[in-house]
């Protein structure tokens, strides 16, 4: 099923939602208007596929009788950034009422696509895993806005970022830093999928995540760590450069 095809379907069915398609022009445009009761939103539609060598890389291997193995690192990549920054110029185009929200779609597919989803997230956020080192009890988690954050450059352009996975995965990530993220927490598209959101503010409340929301040399990670052990009071605190890992492997079919 295509991408747009498939936003559509569930925009409509799971959120109940008025969807009108955006007829495509000589300017650059968003693919959908889409009304719930109260709300109007611009969504624009991507599809990221994982790097098609990593198919190919798993064929040679399994031709030899091999094990695959995928280590991917979760940091962002530039053309990552690149996706959600084009979809957000295309909605920016498009905005005719500042109460509109405006909603990149970011669909992942391909082999290690999961890998994908989470680097997107990194790239939008800044974030990285921290771990508190000084006790057993100590904090080990993400920390938001550690690094530079898409969000924070695109804070009147982009009010939340969906990111979508071929397995079902739904991950909806809001901008704190938009004029609208009070008014989008409200909303039938924060509402409808509770346990699907990322919140940083929220997060933090609640004791899950780390938040630097001062000011800090971000080029320089020691200058972030020190600010947040200030911070949050702790003491051996260390990054941690996490990356994702599968291992596939050829079953004969005469073994199944």
């Amino acid at each position: 099923m295509e991408t747009e095809v498939l936003v559509k379907r569930v925009l409509e069915e799971h959120f109940g939602f008025q969807v009108e398609k955006i007829p495509e022009s000589d300017r650059k445009t968003p693919d959908f208007l889409v009304h719930d009761n109260e709300n109007e939103y611009l969504i624009e539609v991507k599809e990221k596929k994982a790097n098609p060598s990593l198919d190919l890389a798993r064929e040679a291997a399994f031709a030899k009788g091999e094990l695959f193995e995928v280590s991917e690192s979760l940091a962002t990549k530039s053309v990552l950034q690149n996706i959600v920054r084009d979809g957000r110029k295309q909605i920016k185009e498009h905005v005719t009422d500042d109460s509109t929200f405006r909603v990149v779609w970011v669909h992942c597919t391909g082999l290690a696509y999961d890998a994908t989803l989470e680097q997107i997230i990194t790239g939008l956020y800044g974030s990285k895993t921290v771990v508190d080192f000084s006790s057993d009890k100590g904090f080990s988690g993400i920390c938001y806005y550690f690094g530079d954050s898409q969000f924070f450059k695109y804070s009147d352009s982009i009010d939340a970022v969906m990111v979508t996975g071929c397995e079902g995965e739904t991950t909806l990530c809001l901008n704190n830093f938009s004029p609208r993220y009070e008014q989008l927490k409200k909303s039938s598209l924060v509402k409808l999928i509770p346990d699907g959101v990322r919140d940083p503010i929220h997060e933090e409340k609640e004791g899950s995540a780390f938040l630097v929301d001062g000011e800090v040399n971000r080029k320089n990670p020691n200058d972030v760590l020190g600010y947040l052990k200030d911070k949050y009071k702790t003491g051996k605190l260390n990054v941690m450069n996490m990356r994702h890992m599968q291992l596939h492997m050829a079953v004969p079919h005469n073994k199944i």
